[in-house]
């Protein structure tokens, strides 16, 4: 009885002795919101974005090598990715498509519709991340395919680096929507 007690009382301590790892939250950076185009003719409807199932988690996501992907345990979004690069893919637009209004509500047959589908959105074992996707922008009968493919290099080590250069790439990503939209 008193072996089992100094065992008990052994594993006990070993366990206070190593403190895990604490959970660390992100959430992209934000996005300036301007004041929404009220009468505008010109509507944008921005669709939910919509990411591959592995960044369908709340896990940031590290990429090994060219075909091992890991998801961090301690390092997770604050906030579902697909919530968080909607939010910030329509405040980007809001801002650079001054003569339109960008919203998530459809208001009539007439308004572009605009769908993102998300490959990639993580960092490398090189320092990089990797954002990939494509987008499509329906207006009348007419469908723009817009495909894209960014890697930046992060500044510094630490996964605050990393998630400011993918909001940094995002941002890149909507203003080349943001571009094509223009030309309608």
């Amino acid at each position: 009885m008193r072996y089992l007690a100094c065992v008990v009382l052994s594993l006990a301590l070993a366990g206070c002795g190593s403190s895990p790892s604490e959970l660390q939250y992100y959430r992209l950076p934000a996005v300036a919101v301007k004041a929404p185009v009220v009468d505008s003719s010109k509507v944008l409807v921005v669709e939910p974005v919509m990411v591959a199932s592995y960044l369908n988690s709340n896990a940031l996501v590290y990429q090994n090598n060219e075909v091992n992907l890991q998801l961090t345990r301690t390092h997770q979004w604050a906030e579902a990715l697909d919530q968080q690069l909607t939010r910030n893919l329509q405040a980007h637009l809001s801002g650079a498509l001054t003569d339109w209004r960008v919203t998530q509500q459809v208001n009539g047959a007439g308004d572009s519709r605009l769908t993102v589908q998300v490959t990639q959105f993580h960092t490398t074992a090189d320092g990089v991340v990797l954002i990939s996707g494509q987008a499509h922008l329906l207006t009348g009968a007419t469908v723009k395919q817009m495909p894209f493919e960014l890697q930046l290099a992060i500044a510094d080590d630490g996964y605050d680096e990393v998630v400011k250069t993918l909001g940094q790439g995002w941002g890149q990503v909507a203003t080349q929507i943001a571009k094509v939209v223009e030309q309608q």
